[in-house]
């Protein structure tokens, strides 16, 4: 990377910022995501060598941060996800990790503790306590937009808060112009997931993939669709 951005380096990397980059981390993700849900390409390498497309990505941004006053690193990325780690599991990285938790192997003591360690962040420094979609990207799909939302209710103890708006919004004059009936039973859908720690887009994701593969399977063998 510094040999890329350097003065007699590449010519397309010097002109490259966080904002044209986006498309590029997007992009890498999402073919993460397709050799992940692909099970003909598990064990073949694929998923090792599109993960390092998407540490580049990272890798780049934090390049670029060099260059920013002030300027951080690669070194700074890590720095912060380990002490945000180190925090919010204390029943690892504590000096008291065996009385942290009354069971570690209990996942939902784990999940609390991790949002109780956040909320306490939060107070510390002043910050507003966050809205069902606060902080949820607006190009995440609607399903997992559902899903995270859904999931911080719960985790605070507002979920029939949550459903209330919900249908309320889906009360509104105009709910039959677009299929609010449909949306709320989706929302539905997706409490159930959540509750069973199943992520919703992942799993539609899933099923229409194997739909798709099915089909080709069928259309390869006339045998299949006699």
């Amino acid at each position: 990377m510094e040999a890329l951005r350097a003065p007699d380096g590449d010519a397309w990397t010097h002109r490259q910022s966080h904002a044209s980059l986006a498309r590029y981390l997007l992009e890498e993700t999402h073919e993460v995501l397709e050799v992940i849900d692909d099970p003909a390409a598990h064990g073949t390498g694929a998923l090792a060598d599109e993960l390092g497309d998407l540490l580049f990505q990272i890798l780049f941004h934090a390049r670029v941060g060099a260059e920013e006053d002030p300027a951080w690193d690669i070194d700074d990325v890590a720095r912060a996800f380990i002490a945000k780690m180190e925090r919010r599991n204390p029943h690892v990285f504590g000096q008291q990790r065996e009385r942290t938790l009354t069971d570690p192997g209990d996942v939902e003591q784990i999940i609390a503790q991790w949002h109780a360690v956040k909320a306490a962040e939060q107070a510390s420094t002043g910050a507003r306590e966050k809205g069902w979609f606060d902080g949820i990207p607006a190009r995440l799909p609607a399903l997992q937009t559902a899903a995270k939302a859904v999931h911080r209710a719960r985790s605070a103890g507002r979920l029939e808060e949550l459903l209330t708006a919900a249908d309320e919004a889906a009360r509104a004059e105009d709910a039959q112009d677009w299929g609010a009936d449909i949306a709320r039973a989706l929302l539905d859908l997706a409490v159930e997931a959540e509750s069973r720690d199943v992520d919703p887009e992942t799993a539609l994701r899933t099923l229409l993939e194997r739909i798709r593969s099915g089909l080709a399977d069928s259309e390869q063998d006339p045998g299949l669709s006699a």
